[in-house]
């Protein structure tokens, strides 16, 4: 029988949501991660697709084979991207579905949330403290993106 999770987070930033998209939103995103935080996301390339829906990434993290991950919802006016692994990574590992999706959700004119929600569906429990890692890593990059977008 397979488990199903869910793990959100949510980190205020002292900018627009507007802004906020811009960086999350964008092609830039990928490399912003890349150079801010190589310790967590060595590489990030584009195998097909321009950044909307249906694009589809390799991402290397130290240490580990790389993981395919593919765009399935870029919404430009509700500020949501999803994305969902297609192969490697945590599929590898006993997972059946790992999606990740960030909002961005507007406080007011200079202050917003990043929320980020991971949902995965597993056949072994054992491996679900995995994904604690993972969360930590996100949480990391949004305080990254915080620290870069509020200076």
């Amino acid at each position: 029988k397979n488990m199903l999770g869910k793990f959100t987070e949510q980190v205020q930033i002292n900018a627009a949501a507007s802004e906020v998209w811009n960086l999350y939103g964008s092609n830039e995103f990928p490399k912003f991660v890349v150079e801010k935080l190589p310790h967590i996301v060595e590489k990030v390339e584009l195998i097909e697709g321009n950044g909307g829906a249906g694009t589809l990434v390799q991402v290397s993290l130290p240490g580990n084979p790389p993981y395919k991950e593919k765009f399935v919802l870029m919404d430009d006016e509700k500020r949501v991207k999803e994305v969902e692994l297609v192969e490697g990574g945590y599929l590898d590992l006993g997972f059946t579905f790992y999606g990740i999706k960030f909002e961005v959700i507007e406080k007011n004119e200079n202050s917003s949330f990043i929320k980020l929600t991971i949902d995965f569906e597993t056949k072994d429990v054992e491996k679900i403290h995995l994904t604690v890692a993972n969360l930590q890593a996100f949480v990391a990059i949004m305080k990254a993106s915080a620290d870069y977008l509020e200076k």
